[in-house]
């Protein structure tokens, strides 16, 4: 494993090839390596999903853990419009409330139907949950949560 590029020159010497096409496999070659390392984040990404759909007042039992996020506060909410999203759960009294994601905070988005406001078309803010979103934490408060 310490002689591999060594390997490597010896292979493209002993092959009749000219020195474009040499530089083109390991350009090649390359570009196929930063693209395996950044296949990793792209399946983790998918992961954090809700793939069975958001939560509802009607159907509290989507209000169910993001799948492939580690954090036990990523809930699966139906976002203004229907689509299901891994929002933070969060305390009623702490969030504002919103008609569209674009007037929640930068990171947020508009979630529907929960357990702050059973209506489909007024919401409530909360964080979008990403990645394992360590900030993302119920915190202390009282009350009902989005999640109920």
């Amino acid at each position: 494993m310490a002689n591999w590029f060594e390997t490597v020159t010896k292979t493209l010497a002993d092959d009749k090839i000219s020195r474009r096409t040499a530089l083109r496999r390991v350009g090649g070659t390359v570009a196929g390596v930063a693209a395996a390392s950044a296949l990793p984040g792209l399946a983790l990404a998918k992961k954090n999903s809700c793939a069975g759909g958001g939560g509802t007042c009607s159907n509290p039992s989507r209000f169910t853990n993001c799948q492939g996020n580690p954090n036990t506060n990523c809930y699966c909410f139906t976002e203004l419009g229907g689509k299901a999203v891994c929002g933070c759960n969060s305390y009623c009294s702490q969030v504002p409330t919103c008609s569209s994601s674009q007037k929640c905070p930068k990171g947020s988005v508009c979630i529907v139907s929960t357990g702050c406001n059973c209506s489909s078309s007024q919401g409530v803010c909360v964080p979008a949950c990403k990645k394992k979103n360590k900030n993302c934490q119920l915190g202390s408060g009282h009350g009902s949560t989005a999640a109920r």
